[in-house]
């Protein structure tokens, strides 16, 4: 199932900054969730990384999604566009960049994602990707709410 909620720049009313030399680029994607869009395997569109940029850091904010106990976890990564899942090509770094860990108890606050090894490993590309956010485990007390995804790229 994909999100509900999309945002300015999944549909290209917004431009997503490109860097022009050796500079890091930082850029906020947010989507407004519904309470339908927080169920296990949900996946969908978040921002864009623009073509010939890989990925520096990726981090994960936003409102306290769970009025219970607080049970969600989040991957991150290249959106496979096709299925339920992140993309595993080599060149989008095989499979999730990272998660939020331990289940998120509080509203987020600047989570840094847990990273391993794939984000190092994202290639550049002639074309445009997008970036996917698929809930791993629910929240307990899903509430509606928004989420964001900080990406900092540079030129490859």
């Amino acid at each position: 199932m994909a999100f509900t909620n999309s945002n300015d720049f999944i549909t290209g009313r917004k431009p997503v900054p490109t860097p022009a030399g050796i500079e890091l680029v930082t850029q906020r994607f947010p989507i407004d969730m519904l309470v339908a869009d927080l169920a296990v395997n949900t996946i969908g569109q978040f921002g864009i990384l623009p073509a010939g940029c890989i990925p520096v850091e990726i981090r994960v904010d936003g409102d306290d999604v769970d009025s219970g106990a607080g049970a969600g976890v989040y991957q991150v990564g290249i959106w496979d566009g096709a299925s339920a899942n992140l993309s595993a090509a080599a060149a989008d770094g095989g499979g999730a960049w990272g998660d939020t860990g331990a289940a998120v108890a509080v509203a987020f606050d600047k989570h840094l994602v847990r990273t391993g090894n794939n984000l190092a490993k994202v290639q550049p590309s002639a074309v445009d990707r997008r970036i996917g956010l698929k809930v791993t485990a629910a929240p307990t007390t899903p509430v509606a709410g928004q989420l964001g995804i900080t990406v900092t790229y540079r030129a490859a």
